[in-house]
């Protein structure tokens, strides 16, 4: 059913960014009036952000989110109401996570929880209806904490938690405001949720999250969900390059995109924030020629690609020049051909550095990805670095010398970090965004070696598993990446890339999966100890089942290995650089896994395993 009298509005937002939040509120509110629409449902925390962390603690901070709503007051267009997401401090001087109804000359009234995502663990969320006595002060007025307004005649209620379900009885319209990060398989959750809500009050919710990458990890999905009476009646596509937009319930129901295009514009959106909001005139990487690096290389191609094809040349160019682009005039034909000639030369700054252990094939890898993506690219040997390092070393002992035999760890290492301080140099000279190609799988074994390739300040695809990442490439290499449904994104040349065993290329005749384990084994382990809580000796039992083809003395040799390594590995991912959330069982220390740095290693839960 078409109806025009309420609308979703979402936003992308930057953290502690209340003026210019507001202004997108504004903005999209002036939108709302040229198309008749009456209400605007904006997500929950709009005007502060949804990561200030702490900061939403600071009594300043709310009054200043307090005179953005009373801003609003005198500032929003005739004929429209908004409601938006604010934290405000309570009678009781505590930070609420409230949601203000608001229209020209008028503050509508107020609705508020007690507590907000835990700023120390963003998982923790305990939502719990304000009580009747508290009270909120916004100009010269207070408000007490409700869940039924009257707007236009309309009574449009708001829900936070379960708790709300009998106060919204009889509500013509119910607005759900959340701030949903994007993860695989959340899409349908939030579809279940909101179904489920719409039948049990039997009427019509909208929901509307925020949009983007804010403030670092969490990509908002930018859903916005409208459901009447247990069926879902218009969903938006997710993760929108656009900075503000309105979701109307007769736009209709979006298609998802598939998994893997999905997974890719996630890393690319938040690619593209990151280089808008830290003000930096594109990235730079080592490209080693394997699966990660050309992942990430391609995610920055085609957040570009995905931008224009969704903004539109004005947007695009406006947005581009303010962090230092040339934007060559684009006739609107051939958006792929024209990203790669005209702008990735400046977006994206790659650099293959080989060492006496390096072969044709990763050279080749990265040569060929890097100009099917038309990346500037270099060449050099870090060789020569290896070799003094090596022979400072040398002098301090000079009768027991360096070998393979005796300092393997030794000197893979000093190969990743003589890379380190090169790329670095790329970096800061053309001040460009240094990425650094950890995965999901090596962080949890800590498969990298700290001040060599984990160096950056970004990892795009820390929080993706490695055979998902290998799925993923393959995928682009035969397929291409989905940008829309009538677009595609082109890198034939992945096949360079996806045709090889992973490496990291440290000695001589080294593959991951022989210092390891078969990636999908590793990748079932984790999630199986993370993911479904297993003992390790059911996990043992379970890769029987999935893994026949391995004997128990594998699988014990496996799982011991696992746990060992994630057990000695938490320092490493302590200090990694920041990573998008987008698998559920994430291990980012301020997100994911929690775990102490010292610790028995597992001795314990190891020593059920029986030979």
């Amino acid at each position: 059913m078409v109806n025009s009298f309420y609308a979703a509005g979402q936003i992308n937002t930057l953290s502690l960014d209340i003026n210019g939040n507001l202004s997108k509120i504004l903005d999209l509110c002036g939108e709302a009036v040229k198309q008749n629409i009456k209400f605007v449902a904006f997500p929950e925390l709009c005007i502060p952000g949804a990561d200030c962390g702490d900061i939403y603690q600071v009594p300043a901070f709310m009054q200043h989110c307090a005179q953005a709503v009373l801003s609003l007051k005198y500032n929003l267009p005739e004929g429209v109401t908004a409601g938006v997401g604010a934290v405000l401090q309570g009678s009781d001087g505590h930070a609420y996570d409230a949601y203000v109804l608001v229209r020209r000359g008028e503050i509508i009234g107020v609705s508020a929880a007690s507590t907000f995502t835990d700023s120390r663990d963003p998982r923790v969320r305990s939502l719990t209806t304000a009580g009747p006595d508290e009270t909120f002060i916004i100009g010269a007025e207070r408000y007490s904490s409700s869940r039924v307004f009257d707007v236009d005649g309309k009574k449009i209620g708001v829900f936070f938690s379960v708790s709300d379900i009998p106060a919204l009885k009889g509500a013509d319209l119910v607005v759900s405001p959340v701030n949903e990060r994007y993860e695989l398989g959340s899409r349908r959750r939030s579809e279940i949720g909101v179904a489920a809500l719409s039948l049990a009050l039997d009427t019509t919710v909208i929901s509307a999250s925020l949009c983007g990458c804010e403030g670092g990890s969490s990509i908002y999905n930018g859903l916005s969900l409208v459901a009447e009476r247990g069926n879902i009646i218009a969903a938006s596509s997710e993760l929108t390059f656009m900075r503000a937009r309105l979701f109307t319930p007769d736009q209709g129901i979006a298609a998802p995109l598939p998994e893997y295009d999905q997974v890719v514009r996630a890393v690319a959106l938040g690619l593209y924030d990151w280089m808008l909001k830290t003000k930096a005139h594109g990235f730079a990487l080592s490209l080693s020629g394997g699966a990660d690096s050309g992942l990430c290389a391609t995610a920055v191609c085609l957040g570009l690609i995905s931008s224009l094809r969704e903004q539109g040349f004005e947007a695009f160019c406006e947005q581009l020049k303010s962090v230092g682009f040339e934007v060559p005039p684009f006739d609107g034909n051939d958006i792929e051909g024209y990203i790669k000639t005209k702008i990735m030369p400046q977006a994206l700054i790659t650099v293959y550095q080989g060492s006496d252990v390096s072969g044709s094939v990763t050279r080749t890898a990265a040569k060929e990805v890097s100009r099917g993506l038309g990346a500037t690219h270099y060449e050099w040997s870090i060789s020569k670095l290896v070799e003094d390092y090596t022979s400072i070393v040398n002098s301090t002992t000079p009768d027991t010398p360096l070998s393979w035999e005796h300092d393997d760890l030794t000197l893979q290492n000093i190969q990743a970090r003589c890379r380190a301080p090169g790329i670095w140099m790329i970096a800061n000279r053309y001040n460009k965004l240094l990425l650094t190609t950890c995965n999901a799988s090596e962080d949890a074994v800590g498969y990298c070696t700290m001040d060599g390739d984990t160096c950056g300040g970004l990892a795009p695809i820390g929080d993706i598993s490695k055979s998902r990442i290998l799925e993923i490439n393959r995928h682009i290499a035969d397929d291409g990446i989905m940008v829309d449904k009538s677009l595609t994104m082109h890198l034939p040349q992945m096949s360079y890339i996806a045709a090889q065993a992973p490496t990291a290329e440290l000695k001589p005749g080294q593959t991951d999966e022989r210092d390891l384990m078969p990636y999908v084994v590793l990748d079932a382990i984790h999630q199986m100890q993370q993911g479904s809580l297993y003992s390790p000796s059911r996990i043992v039992a379970e890769l029987g089942e999935q893994f026949p083809q391995f004997s128990l003395n594998d699988r014990l040799t496996f799982v011991r290995r696992y746990y060992q390594r994630l057990a000695s590995s938490q320092w490493k991912r302590e200090r990694g650089a920041c990573t998008f959330h987008i698998e559920k069982n994430d291990l980012g220390k301020g997100s994911g896994f929690v775990f102490p740095i010292l610790n028995d290693g597992f001795k314990g839960l190891l020593s059920e395993l029986k030979d």
